[in-house]
């Protein structure tokens, strides 16, 4: 099984099938748990996927569609508006706790307000979601984005995606990036960079590094 979990950011309408067409190749819905969080379970009402849960303060939708939502998802879980973590990091602890060591994809965290975004990419260096790290990626249909803690690697190269990516969240020590167009040997950053457009030359490449997180994009441009 596989969760998915649909946050509050914009995606056109059909996106969401289109993802799990591409992705996932039209596997049966019933091998998916879908979590809506707060605004993202209007998505899912929309293109009339299920969802299993619906967790969050809700107020970004109106109290008709709440209504309604209550009628829709199978399970419901509310947050008071003022908290000590937003929806989406409340919803990620509630998954690593109810689905350790499954699969979690992410959808909605791009293509709008820009600190939203960034909220969530930070998001997951937090501890409480540390277990998640090996599991969970962001993603939509040009975009799929992981994140590594120190250690060694392998990476397949995703078939949508052109670039890869990789963005350090602060100091790095010793990385090495093998069977890449641009390589690295036992490199050491003392800030923050983000190492972007390098290419796969095969199917798989290597990255070891010994402290630090990065964040690892494979991506291409939506209009390609």
């Amino acid at each position: 099984m596989e969760i998915i979990v649909v946050i509050g950011g914009p995606l056109d309408k059909g996106a969401i099938r289109r993802w799990l067409n591409q992705k996932l190749q039209q596997k049966d819905n019933q091998k998916f748990q879908f979590i809506g969080v707060d605004g993202g379970c209007l998505k899912l009402m929309t293109e009339e996927l299920p969802i299993d849960l619906a967790i969050g303060d809700f107020d970004s939708i109106s109290v008709e569609d709440k209504e309604t939502l209550k009628d829709y998802a199978s399970n419901m879980i509310e947050f008071p508006s003022e908290k000590d973590f937003t929806d989406f990091e409340e919803a990620l602890m509630w998954v690593a706790k109810s689905y350790p060591q499954q699969k979690v994809h992410v959808l909605g965290a791009f293509g709008g307000r820009v600190d939203h975004a960034i909220s969530c990419l930070w998001t997951m260096f937090r501890p409480e979601l540390q277990a998640l790290i090996p599991y969970l990626s962001l993603e939509d249909e040009w975009n799929y984005i992981s994140f590594l803690t120190p250690g060694d690697y392998v990476i397949e190269k995703l078939d949508h995606t052109k670039y890869l990516s990789f963005i350090t969240t602060g100091p790095v020590t010793q990385l090495t990036l093998k069977n890449v167009k641009y390589t690295l040997n036992n490199q050491d950053y003392d800030f923050p960079i983000a190492l972007i457009s390098n290419e796969f030359i095969e199917d798989k490449m290597e990255i070891s590094f010994k402290s630090g997180g990065i964040i690892v994009g494979q991506t291409r441009d939506s209009w390609r």
